[in-house]
This record gives C-alpha cells, structure tokens and sequence, in this order.
C-alpha cells in the first residue's frame, strides 16, 4: 500500500482536483485506490464522482474512534476500485482533539496500517490552512 498527501498551506491551488483525477486514472488502470478529504472546511472530493454507496461513517469516527471498520467509513464512488473516507467534522472537533491527544499527530499514519490489505493505493486531500491536521497528515 502506497500513501501519499496532497497538501499545501495554501487554498485554491488544486489538490483536490489532482486527488480526484489522480484517484480516478489509478483506479481505472487497475489500483484499489481510496480517497481522503481532510478538509474539514470546504470537504469536496466526494463531489467529483457519482457515490453508489455512501455511509455515515468518514474521517471523524476513523481518527475520533480508531473506527476502522471499511462497511462503516468507507464510502464507494461509481468508478470501480475507487473509493472515499468522507470528511465529517462540520464542528471542527477533530484538531481540539488532535492537540490533546498523545498520539495526536501520528495516529492517522497508525490507522492507515488497516487498509494495507483492502487498497494499493491511499491518496489523502487537506485544507489549504496550517493546523495540526495537516501537520498529522
């Protein structure tokens, strides 16, 4: 399983568009590819692709929760082999609990470890803003 972030500190200069196609032309060359949004401010990769089958679950319980089961964060886009951890922190609850948290920075990269089984490829959008979730990131 390969991870890559697409991150900058600043807004409007496409990385969620480049996550978007990026994950597209892997998953139609054959990659189980997943998608991240980590925006919680502006949250629109899953706006890119038609969803199949959209769950409730995404980022917070994922990183909130340790919540790594695939049925309930995991979202299915309309393109096969590609799928989506939907960004769900509207409140912004996530960095308070990120700069509390011991591990607070580093426990993205430990639950990722779940889904070296399910996908080849994880590509991970962010804000365009410096915070402790991009730092995590």
């Amino acid at each position: 399983m390969f991870v890559t972030s697409l991150l900058s500190t600043k807004g409007g200069v496409g990385k969620t568009t480049l996550a978007a196609n990026l994950g597209g032309f892997c998953a139609d060359a054959g990659l189980k590819v997943l998608l991240i949004d980590m925006d919680p401010v502006q949250p629109s990769l899953s706006s890119y692709y038609p969803m199949t089958e959209e769950v409730s679950g995404g980022i917070f319980d994922l990183i909130a929760h340790n919540l790594t089961d695939p049925e309930r964060i995991i979202s299915r886009t309309s393109i096969p082999n590609l799928s989506l951890i939907l960004s769900n922190d509207p409140n912004n609850q996530l960095i308070n609990l990120l700069l509390q948290a011991p591990d607070g920075r580093l426990r993205l990269a430990h639950l990722l470890k779940a889904f070296a089984n399910h996908f080849d490829l994880i590509l991970i959008d962010t804000q365009g803003a410096r915070s402790v979730m991009l730092e995590m990131v």
